[in-house]
């Protein structure tokens, strides 16, 4: 097929046209410099080609099949300039060998006419640049976290070769992220091996925004500081959505005028912003040495919960049992739910009420959740309806009904547009928030178990849900819904939590155990060791990948290291049931309450920092703030504690 697009130029209006044509048969320009792409089904060497993924003025990059064995979907990438066959060449003598989780297979470089052409291990799945452009709202701070730490793990490896490998064209367009969370760096086109000055190629140097100073060949040679640049100027991106002011004009003023990723977005921690603006200094000599110390610090090592002082705020207003509590995303306000059948807004600042919400619900408020964009909070009761609030003056907006039974669970995705509830009548429903045309999409359950659990992967692309008949099930959302059934449980599956990369999913139930899920591998792969009574609540640390949970009857709860499935230590102290655990957003402190009308708070290690005192009757909640300097408690007592770090 010839394309409108004039190699010369790159004018054009890019309409397919057959290959025999003249002129475009859409805007009449001369094909005379059209950009040729292969048709589906044409075959290139060994290769049948099955679609074109993408293309551009220089190349284009296809699905493709081995002709002699069709069962393999590879990507073949191919230049159409002769100048840049030997760079393919070399692309594929540096890579060819190296083996490593988020870099794609080489498998095979050859000629074909003027073109060259790699074959490479298909990737499926979006780039950061198109999952950004798709999103209303910034990703996660621990998902972009999650990627970058395993990018920086990926750059360890190709710096550490002899010579080193400098990819030199870091960005969100050329990082891809599978189905399973995992990313994968593509497009070396511009590497380099070993450490040495930049020279132009034939199509540029980089990417604006993302290019250090050096690879503009104004300062000396590109090393492995400038990989970390760029890694760091894709970060902030991501964090911000914001492009980073360029080197150039960070360098023309004596005052850096970037401003701090937590600056730009208010709910960025510091000690990540921090990071990037290290990662991303103006000069090579003021950068991390390696990818390394970068990570160290993304992942953070503040030791602020030392002495474990605190002060409790007693917040009186509900007449009964508090159920739920929920932070605004901003930090500022936090909403708990009671039995009272009311909800209260408080501010975090002094604990005053701002709202109560009442007239909604006609039985118990068993679950609250705030929106992302900290616009609207949804709850949901045993009056088997889910409410929807406006944040900003407490007026019910909706009422979503069709639930049989009491609703148990809430979870919003990141994009914060569509609303899963779960429900002990077995349904799951996704409510389109916003769409005030027909009726919300509902997934229905055909074993009719009951439902006890849900939650969404990072990426907002699968909702894991828990249910009575010992399943897990991984409901596909995107069209047409798909689900798929993990066995392994024999009982009740009463909670499920993903890890913050999206890459594992760890589940537990009645049947005494814990187990991990790696979509990857393809399913099972770690059952935890079995204990004397039902696992309840699951918890993953935002930075050490250990997953924390309780155990009701045994009073006690396990910290697992999540790559090999052993225990690191038993955490004891609670002398009643545990009912809830929850990691601080810097992963440093863990957070538990039981039935013993105390909050514990211990060390990522285990070690114990102190209990809270001040309930008087079981503490059925904790909830972090986003910046991890407040606890909220709700408690049977009729009240929620807030509880000031330092």
């Amino acid at each position: 097929m010839l394309i409108c697009e004039d190699q010369r130029s790159g004018n054009g209006c890019g309409a397919e046209n057959p290959d025999e044509a003249t002129v475009c048969q859409r805007c009449g320009s001369s094909l005379r410099f059209a950009v040729r792409l292969h048709n589906p089904g044409s075959e290139v060497g060994r290769y049948t080609i099955v679609r074109v993924i993408g293309h551009g003025t220089f190349g284009a990059v296809y699905e493709a099949v081995r002709t002699s064995a069709p069962e393999t979907r590879l990507a073949l990438k191919e230049t159409f300039e002769a100048p840049t066959v030997r760079g393919f060449y070399r692309e594929f003598e540096a890579l060819s060998n190296l083996r490593h989780p988020n870099l794609p297979i080489y498998y095979d470089f050859f000629e074909d006419g003027d073109s060259g052409y790699l074959v490479m291990e298909f990737i499926p799945g979006d780039s950061l640049d198109e999952i950004m452009t798709r999103k209303r709202s910034p990703l996660s701070e621990q998902l972009i976290v999650a990627y970058i730490v395993q990018l920086c793990d990926l750059l360890s490896y190709l710096h550490s070769r002899h010579p080193p490998i400098i990819h030199r064209d870091i960005k969100p367009a050329n990082i891809r992220v599978t189905p399973e969370g995992v990313v994968k760096l593509v497009d070396f086109g511009i590497f380099k091996r070993g450490i040495q000055r930049t020279r132009q190629s034939v199509h540029g140097l980089g990417t604006l925004e993302y290019m250090p100073l050096e690879q503009f060949d104004w300062a000396g040679g590109t090393d492995q500081r400038s990989d970390i640049y760029a890694l760091g100027a894709t970060a902030y991106h991501l964090l911000t959505q914001r492009y980073p002011e360029s080197a150039p004009k960070r360098t023309a003023k004596a005052r850096d005028p970037l401003r701090p990723p937590h600056k730009v977005n208010s709910r960025i921690s510091r000690h990540v912003s921090e990071a990037v603006m290290h990662a991303m200094g103006r000069f090579p000599q003021d950068r991390y040495p390696n990818a390394e110390a970068f990570k160290r610090d993304l992942l953070g090592s503040s030791q602020r919960y030392i002495t474990g002082a605190t002060i409790g705020r007693r917040l009186k207003g509900h007449q009964s049992f508090v159920h739920a509590v929920a932070w605004e995303p901003a930090g500022r306000l936090m909403v708990s739910g009671s039995a009272d059948k009311t909800l209260r807004i408080w501010r975090a600042e002094d604990g005053a009420t701002m709202a109560c919400l009442e007239g909604g619900h006609t039985d118990r408020v068993l679950c609250v959740a705030w929106s992302p964009d900290g616009r609207t909070i949804a709850s949901g009761g045993a009056d088997r309806i889910v409410q929807l609030w406006s944040a900003e003056d407490g007026r019910l907006l909706k009422t979503l009904a069709g639930h049989s039974d009491q609703v148990t669970c809430l979870a919003w995705n990141m994009a914060g547009d569509v609303l899963a509830t779960i429900s002990a009548d077995s349904t799951v429903r996704l409510w389109a928030y916003g769409d005030d045309e027909g009726e919300p999409r509902e997934l229905l359950v055909p074993e009719r178990p009951k439902g006890y659990a849900a939650a969404w992967r990072p990426d907002d692309q699968i909702l894991a849900t828990g249910y009575g008949d010992g399943l897990v099930r991984l409901w596909q959302v995107d069209e047409p819904v798909r689900v798929h059934n993990l066995a392994g449980h024999s009982s009740y599956v009463y909670s499920v939590a993903w890890s913050p990369d999206g890459q594992t999913l760890a589940s537990a139930g009645a049947d005494k155990t814990v187990r991990l899920w790696r979509l990857a591998q393809g399913g099972l792969v770690n059952e935890l060791q079995k204990y004397k009574n039902w696992a309840a609540q699951l918890a993953w640390s935002p930075i050490s990948k250990v997953a924390g949970y309780n155990d009701p009857a045994q009073q006690d709860m396990w910290l697992w290291r999540v790559g090999d499935g052993s225990l690191a230590t038993t955490l004891t102290g609670h002398h009643n049931y545990v009912y809830s655990v929850a990691w601080s957003p810097d992963g440093q402190a863990l957070a538990s309450a039981g039935a013993d009308s105390t909050i514990h708070l211990w060390r990522d290690d285990g070690s114990a920092i102190c209990t809270l005192t001040g309930h008087t009757d079981w503490v059925s909640c904790v909830a972090w703030s986003p910046d991890g300097y407040l606890l909220a408690s709700a408690s049977l007592d009729g009240t929620v504690q807030l509880w000031d770090l330092e």
